[in-house]
């Protein structure tokens, strides 16, 4: 057997050729909180005895995948083959999963009712929260025990049943991690799970010698730990991004091969290694389950043929995204559930010429049988309103708002939610139009209207005033009527003028105190009258003034610019991509 601490991390057998069905069985061992750099630091002899390659965890940082590097996503993934985009996992709180993405446990029973699987498991939420509804109709399920227990209930499992597919979850590792950090302690925990791991490895050797079955045992842990001094985790660094995947069986290419030509290089290629989200499909192929395109499974099967790999978008725009293959054949791409095309799989990408609808948009592409997907967000900020110190409140062109924690520098949990009459009173009819706002003072903001007109919105009673909307003319709003069908954005400036950014690259100064358009305007926009704006003058979506010395102007293709107010120009570094890691939560379905 390989000894896997004495090649480079990702290194593996042969791919399989061949599946036997008839009876294939899974043993799946979750070992929470797992540091892979920590194994491979100790001696452990039963990890010595699988092939291992390093995998990532947290999706792709700044895509639809992104997620928290933490349990209840983490398990979620491994469980359901996608990422937080679609099962829905957002915390270790959350309830259900998403049943339109279900777990292993519905997959393996819905394609064999007569299969007995079993979840036991030192961590209860994967049983009573996120997969609560699936548990219930297996054969066996245990619940909030500890490490040493789940295992023996594994061993009685095992000998005393024909088990199909078991999954085990440990968690010592994980406690020792958060109560001490890296240390003796957290040594031991890794050292307990190596003995553990022995004692089922033994077992499913002697299974194996009993009766012929074929036993898959895969190994992994949900995320890694914080650098250098491994106490939590959570957030999108490297050591908490890495995972490792272990198997007794010789796996494919996916496995064993890390692919290094791929558009996103962050995390030292990190994303050039398998996912978290394989796990699931390649459970279900040695089950011998036809995975379905339909399905959406965001990860490919480490066993038997290869699909497309290292699907991902690529950067340049959101209609492209790219995947490696060095297999010559023809590949089908579906877009939410219907194909659309098909290429020459070496072609390696794929643009949509046909992206227009907000929301998300699931993509598929198929070789050799074999699905992968990505989902894509196509959200944009259409109007921005900063209301105080504390919070803001950003309108999409999906018809929902999200209001934002300005202190906390993030989305407020439950958003997004929809614009309706319950949410902001007299505003559902016009949800739609909304392409600019800002608030003049305590008591109003005015919602601009793509159609020419205006809403003057009660922020003390939270309703639209009555009488609203109005057209935008030259006695509601004098000198800007001409315009009134170009206006992008709004950008609520000091000394009571506020900026229009019109849809041909022009700009207008509203002085408030006036109640008219300044003499002069409109001006275009340009690197002199705007520094740092002028490459993206037709390019605005929306503007917002969060603070006196700083203001966010958002861009189409999902980018923004900072603007510093104090020294009147764009920041360096600029335009930076809207995303989980800049604005979190502001794009989330």
């Amino acid at each position: 057997m390989l000894n896997w601490k004495s090649c480079a991390a990702g290194v593996g057998l042969l791919a399989m050729t061949s599946l036997a069905v008839a009876d294939n069985k899974v043993l799946l061992i979750g070992i929470d909180g797992l540091q892979l750099e920590q194994v491979q630091r100790l001696n452990t002899p039963n990890f010595d005895r699988l092939n291992i390659t390093k995998a990532y965890t947290g999706g792709i940082q700044g895509a639809a995948s992104e997620q928290p590097t933490i349990s209840g996503p983490g398990w979620a993934t491994i469980l359901t083959g996608v990422w937080l985009s679609k099962h829905g996992v957002n915390s270790n709180d959350a309830g259900l999963a998403n049943p339109e993405f279900p777990g292993l446990f519905k997959r393996v029973k819905d394609a064999n009712p007569d299969a007995y699987v079993a979840s036991i498991a030192n961590w209860a939420p994967i049983n009573t929260n996120f997969f609560a509804n699936e548990a219930a109709n297996i054969d066996e399920v245990v619940s909030g025990v500890n490490d040493e227990e789940v295992v023996n209930r594994a061993l009685q499992t095992l000998s005393q049943t024909s088990a199909d597919f078991v999954f085990l979850h440990l968690d010592d590792p994980d406690h020792a991690g958060h109560a001490s950090c890296f240390g003796s302690a957290y040594d031991k925990a890794v050292q307990d799970s190596d003995r553990r791991l022995g004692q089922l490895l033994d077992k499913v050797a002697s299974l194996q010698n009993q009766n012929a079955d074929n036993w898959l045992v895969l190994v992994t842990t949900d995320h890694g730990r914080t650098p250098i001094v491994g106490c939590g985790h959570g957030n999108q660094t490297e050591p908490e991004k890495t995972i490792f995947i272990g198997s007794n069986q010789p796996m494919n290419a996916e496995f064993s091969q890390q692919v290094t030509d791929i558009p996103n290089t962050e995390f030292n290629s990190l994303y050039g290694y398998p996912s978290q989200a394989s796990i699931a499909p390649t459970v279900l192929r040695h089950l011998g389950v036809t995975i379905d395109a339909s399905w959406r499974l965001d990860g490919l099967p480490l066993i038997g043929d290869l699909g497309v790999r290292k699907l991902m978008e690529d950067g340049s725009t959101a209609q492209r995204f790219t995947w490696y293959t060095d297999e010559q054949k023809p590949a089908n791409i579906y877009r939410n559930g219907e194909l659309v095309d098909q290429v020459y799989s070496m072609d390696r990408g794929w643009s949509d010429p046909d992206m227009t609808a907000a929301g998300v948009t699931d993509y598929v592409v198929e070789i050799n049988n074999t699905p992968l997907a990505l989902r894509i967000n196509n959200f944009q900020i259409d109007a921005a309103l900063s209301k105080d110190a504390f919070k803001a409140y950003f309108f999409r062109n999906d018809q929902q708002y999200v209001r934002y924690d300005k202190v906390l520098d993030k989305s407020d949990g439950g958003y997004p939610k929809n614009v309706n009459n319950q949410t902001w009173p007299g505003m559902e009819a016009y949800r739609d139009l909304i392409t600019a706002s800002f608030q003049k003072d305590a008591g109003t903001s005015y919602y601009f209207l793509k159609n020419g007109q205006y809403i003057n919105y009660d922020n003390i009673g939270d309703k639209v005033r009555s009488g609203y909307p109005k057209p935008i003319n030259n006695s509601t709003w004098p000198g800007l009527e001409p315009y009134k069908d170009q206006i992008e954005a709004a950008l609520r400036w000091h000394n009571q003028k506020v900026y229009f950014f019109l849809s041909n690259g022009d700009y207008i100064r509203y002085d408030i105190n006036s109640d008219a358009v300044d003499s002069g305007y409109p001006k275009p926009i340009n690197d002199s009258t705007w520094p740092g704006l002028g490459s993206y003058a037709t390019e605005i979506t929306a503007a917002v003034k969060w603070s006196d010395s700083r203001g966010y102007i958002f861009l189409t293709g999902q980018r923004y610019l900072r603007y510093n107010i104090s020294e009147d120009k764009v920041d360096d570094g600029y335009p930076k991509p809207v995303n989980n890691s800049t604005w979190p939560g502001l794009l989330n379905p």
